[in-house]
């Protein structure tokens, strides 16, 4: 199965395919997997203070953000509150932002959709953090069209590292499991990192796919691609997993 690759905010395809390596080398080394790289379309800077994390530009967001609502997002997420709920956690924390909108994230989608018609045999996605948030919504929106035009979906299973929940195309606000009936009703498998200070974001996304067709695999660590030999052997075999119970559907 061929997967498109999302690559995080602040990145780019050629950072992205880098931290994904050894996971693509593994799922590769049985033809178990081939995958493609795309990037957002807005070259950015990272927020003030994290020049040296992100690395040499230049860097790319899928969605546009002002820069001083970015940078006081990129704080407010590295200390989310511990609410009852991912969800609520969510919106207490998106309180601080209340003109908060992703609006141009059908951009992104269109982006993803015109590289998908140039890899006709694109089956899976693969994002992480905001790539797993648009690759999300881009699935969501699939389901939507596929509902109201009768468009096949093309993508049959997703794999979603430190991700945040999808946005409403028609809203531009974050789709969350106790304000909506939509279900990501496709395979997916969530990584998460118990260390993560994002993980509320990260179980917002998994509460939002269908419990019967979503696996969690938590590497330990924080907000990162898993790299480690074993974990990524480890994450391979569930990856695998995924991808069976997809081509079964």
């Amino acid at each position: 199965m061929k997967f498109l690759c999302l690559p995080g905010a602040y990145g780019s395809a050629e950072t992205f395919r880098v931290q994904l390596a050894p996971l693509c080398d593994q799922l590769e080394s049985d033809t178990s997997a081939s995958f493609c790289f795309t990037q957002g379309s807005f070259e950015t800077v990272p927020p003030s203070g994290f020049d040296e994390y992100f690395g040499p530009g230049p860097h790319y967001r899928f969605v546009q953000l002002e820069k001083g609502i970015e940078d006081e997002l990129a704080d407010i997420v590295r200390l989310l509150p511990n609410a009852e709920t991912p969800e609520e956690t969510m919106r207490v924390a998106l309180k601080q932002l209340p003109d908060l909108r992703y609006s141009q994230v059908w951009r992104a989608i269109e982006k993803i959709r015109k590289t998908m018609d140039e890899e006709v045999d694109v089956e899976g996605i693969i994002g992480y953090s905001e790539g797993a948030m648009i690759a999300a919504s881009f699935i969501l929106d699939e389901q939507r069209r596929s509902r109201e035009e009768g468009i096949e979906p093309r993508i049959k299973c997703a794999v979603f590292i430190s991700g945040w929940p999808p946005i409403d195309s028609n809203t531009g606000l974050l789709v969350l499991s106790d304000e909506t009936e939509d279900v990501i009703d496709i395979p997916t498998c969530h990584v998460i990192g118990a260390l993560d200070p994002m993980i509320h974001g990260t179980m917002a996304l998994y509460n939002v796919c269908d419990p019967d067709r979503a696996e969690l695999f938590d590497h330990g660590h924080g907000h990162l691609v898993p790299r480690e030999e074993r974990t990524v052997k480890e994450l391979g075999q569930v990856v695998r997993t995924m991808i069976a119970f997809a081509k079964a559907a």
